[in-house]
């Protein structure tokens, strides 16, 4: 029961938490790439730093990206989104710690010679909006997802330990219910022992009164 309850209460805490915040995707201005630019911030759940510097790297290298970093922030050169045009962007981006389940991915785009910004380039910063807003969703269900998995495996372990010891439970009892028949049946044969040991004393001092009679039967003759 108390394996069920720990569970139960993962789900209360983590999940209703979740469900308050809304992944959304904020314009703002920051100092990142050499100067303050215009950036794109979206809020990533439950997922470690490293996770996520790890899959926006992998993005940045799928759209041919290579990616450097210095000072805490990093930028990919000569990203190349075909869906846009051929032309080769340097993304730089950096991630802040907001708590330990929370970390800001903030991204600036400069699109060879200008910061991408939504006035300028509304296509350009719509399209990095729906990745970075992919990329955080997705990115926070599989932490989350980790840790249901993590919940789970340990749910199965108490429960498995929970028929464990309702397995042994079940063998005491049966010892018990055993140690009480072998206790009746000792008693019953000590009572048994103690009858036959009045019967025994009993032909014992039958059998001295024939000794008796045998031995003065001899002494008569001689």
């Amino acid at each position: 029961m108390r394996s069920i309850l720990t569970f139960a209460l993962f789900l209360l805490v983590i999940i209703p938490g979740m469900a308050q915040k809304k992944i959304k995707v904020e314009e703002e201005r920051a100092s990142l790439g050499g100067a303050k630019n215009p950036v794109l911030v979206v809020t990533i759940y439950e997922a470690d730093e490293d996770d996520i510097a790890k899959g926006w790297k992998s993005i940045m290298k799928g759209y041919g990206g290579k990616v450097s970093s210095k000072d805490g922030a990093y930028m990919a050169d000569n990203v190349v989104i075909k869906d846009l045009s051929n032309n080769t962007n340097d993304v730089y981006y950096k991630i802040e710690k907001v708590t330990d389940t929370e970390h800001k991915l903030i991204v600036a785009v400069n699109l060879g010679g200008a910061f991408m910004n939504p006035t300028d380039h509304a296509t350009q910063n719509t399209y990095f909006k729906k990745l970075m807003l992919d990329f955080a969703n997705k990115t926070s269900t599989d932490a989350i997802g980790d840790q249901l998995k993590d919940a789970q495996k340990a749910l199965t372990k108490m429960e498995s330990q929970e028929t464990s010891l309702e397995k042994d439970q079940d063998g005491l009892k049966r010892d018990i219910e055993n140690y009480k028949n072998k206790i009746k049946t000792a008693e019953d044969n000590i009572k048994k022992n103690e009858a036959d040991q009045a019967k025994k004393k009993s032909e014992i001092e039958a059998q001295k009164k024939v000794v008796d009679v045998v031995t003065k039967k001899k002494a008569a003759i001689n």
